[in-house]
């Protein structure tokens, strides 16, 4: 199947791999986007050039023609699992991913994943991914609880890939902090790069990715022993690896539960890291006018810490 991708202003001067690999979903391996190049399938929609090395640099308003690769059988073991689906058409849908669960299977992580119990219940997904992650568009943190949107083609699944490129997905947060952000409401613009010691880790730092985050505290709670908690809703326009949690951390108000960015988690271990992506909205891949908007209920977990916490 060919799709054809317009290089934003934003990716002006950007290497192809980097630009491919951030189209075709945010957890897609930069390896298999480099393959794709490697292997011709990549041209210039206007001259029909072959573009084949990964270094290359773009320019705006290029096109891009990309013949993916035929779907090869999936290596991926269907495994029985509870995935709500909250809404669903022909080619894609939104799905209840739920916490402790990783999108799909990484490096130094054996367990069943959610691309696992995608492959069990749906006969269709998009083969953009690789075997290792049907249908998977955009990521969610393990521990995350939240909506999460799926490709069931491949069509449907540049539309989508491309909506989150030009920023036209809106993602709403809401989370548990520890302590309370100095302002109410404000905007975080802090570039976010990989840890230069713990590469579990991601960081602020100037060689980083840009990375924008929006929150509004919606609540405070000051409780008995003299601790403070807030409950934020949180927007992001970029979708960089732990984005919320690293700006949070920076805020000094880290996420109630966070093991990898708060000293105190084992303390709310019986909750697990309160953070949900509680809604998303975006354009409907094939009649772009029409945006649709997917929600959750706030899970009883959120609900149970705000009763007990005020007692801590």
């Amino acid at each position: 199947m060919q799709i054809q991708l317009t290089v934003s202003e934003d990716y002006a001067d950007a290497r192809l791999d980097l630009f491919l690999k951030d189209q075709a979903g945010d957890d897609l391996s930069r390896s298999t986007v480099q393959k794709w190049i490697e292997s011709g399938w990549v041209r210039d929609a206007e001259t029909e050039e072959i573009l084949g090395k990964n270094g290359l640099r773009l320019r705006a308003d290029q096109k891009l023609n990309i013949q993916l690769q035929p779907k090869a059988e999936s290596h991926l073991e269907p495994i029985p699992m509870d995935i709500p689906v909250l809404y669903e058409e022909e080619e894609f849908m939104v799905v209840h991913k739920k916490p402790g669960i990783a999108v799909h299977s990484g490096p130094g992580d054996d367990q069943p994943s959610l691309a696992n119990g995608l492959l069990y219940q749906f006969q269709q997904l998009s083969s953009v991914g690789g075997n290792r992650r049907p249908g998977i568009v955009h990521r969610l943190d393990k521990p995350t609880e939240g909506v999460l949107l799926i490709a069931k083609s491949d069509r449907a699944h540049a539309k989508l890939s491309a909506a989150f490129q030009n920023r036209q997905v809106e993602k709403t947060y809401q989370a548990w902090v520890l302590q309370s952000p100095v302002e109410g409401q404000g905007t975080m613009r802090l570039p976010i790069g990989r840890h230069p010691v713990d590469r579990v880790k991601m960081c602020i730092r100037e060689t980083g990715r840009d990375a924008i985050t929006h929150y509004k505290t919606e609540q405070i709670v000051q409780t008995q022993t003299g601790r403070k908690y807030s409950f934020l809703t949180i927007q992001i326009e970029t979708g960089r690896t732990h984005q919320i949690r690293v700006h949070l951390q920076h805020l000094h108000c880290p996420v109630v539960g966070d093991s990898l960015y708060s000293r105190s988690a084992k303390d709310y271990a019986q909750f697990g890291l309160l953070l949900l992506a509680k809604k998303i909205k975006f354009p409907h891949p094939f009649s772009p006018e029409q945006y649709l908007e997917v929600e959750i209920d706030l899970p009883d977990r959120f609900k149970t810490f705000e009763r007990k916490c005020r007692s801590y």
